[in-house]
């Protein structure tokens, strides 16, 4: 059992389409590993939720950062109006807790869908900050740019760290018309294998809606990469 902790939402911020990220302070003593996941409970609900006044949600912050971070979509569930209605709001967290965290030992091929990333953003700047020597591969794929949340920050990492970190987002329904001239693809083994050379040396990483969670799962499935090697959550981020 985790002893609840408290703590309280300092900032805010719109980080893609319908997207939030919120920061909270970081309790004294507070570790844990990146792609873990916290229960955030409110003290005080300001709308009706008949979910209650709490839920689970992924760290997308790294565990060397001061503060934590969270990001989820918004819904117009009455957890995250209250969640959204301002800064400095008492709140508890428990935790951290998940089994989605990275094996450094081998090269890692993330596969996120929407707001799926939010462990990924944790798992490949901790891999920088640390300066693991392994590869990652990060599959990204959304509806259009600007839903893609952390895509800034990617580009970024990738800019830096080209020597150990591979960003190809995909944008299935981006506007022709648009300036985008990168993937449009969805998310297919002959997708994948195009940047992924050896499927049997990786460890694969899935976050996303539950759909694409299991159609991934099948191609892997397909590739005959070990079970022990998939690690996957259908997110929390799109609970109400």
């Amino acid at each position: 059992m985790f002893t609840p902790l408290a703590t309280a939402l300092t900032d805010r911020q719109r980080i893609a389409e319908k997207t939030m990220e919120f920061i909270l302070q970081r309790p004294t003593g507070f570790d844990y590993q990146a792609g873990q996941h916290v229960l955030l409970k409110l003290t005080e609900l300001l709308f009706d939720d008949k979910k209650g006044p709490q839920r689970t949600l992924t760290l997308a912050s790294a565990p060397h950062e001061e503060s934590l971070r969270l990001a989820t979509r918004m819904t117009g569930s009455g957890f995250k109006r209250t969640v959204f209605e301002g800064a400095n709001q008492k709140v508890e967290i428990i935790g951290p807790r998940g089994n989605l965290t990275r094996d450094a030992t081998r090269p890692a091929v993330f596969i996120a869908g929407g707001i799926g990333i939010t462990p990924f953003r944790s798992m490949v700047l901790d891999a920088a900050y640390r300066q693991l020597e392994q590869p990652m591969t990060l599959f990204y794929s959304n509806q259009n740019l600007a839903r893609a949340a952390f895509h800034e920050l990617f580009v970024e990492i990738q800019q830096k760290h080209a020597d150990i970190f591979t960003y190809i987002p995909t944008l299935t329904s981006e506007s022709s018309g648009s300036n985008w001239d990168g993937e449009r693809r969805s998310l297919s083994a002959a997708f994948i294998e195009e940047y992924v050379m050896d499927w049997s040396t990786s460890t694969f990483y899935i976050c996303g809606p539950p759909a694409m969670v299991t159609a991934v799962h099948e191609i892997l499935k397909s590739k005959n990469v070990s079970q022990e090697h998939i690690l996957s959550e259908s997110f929390w981020g799109y609970e109400a």
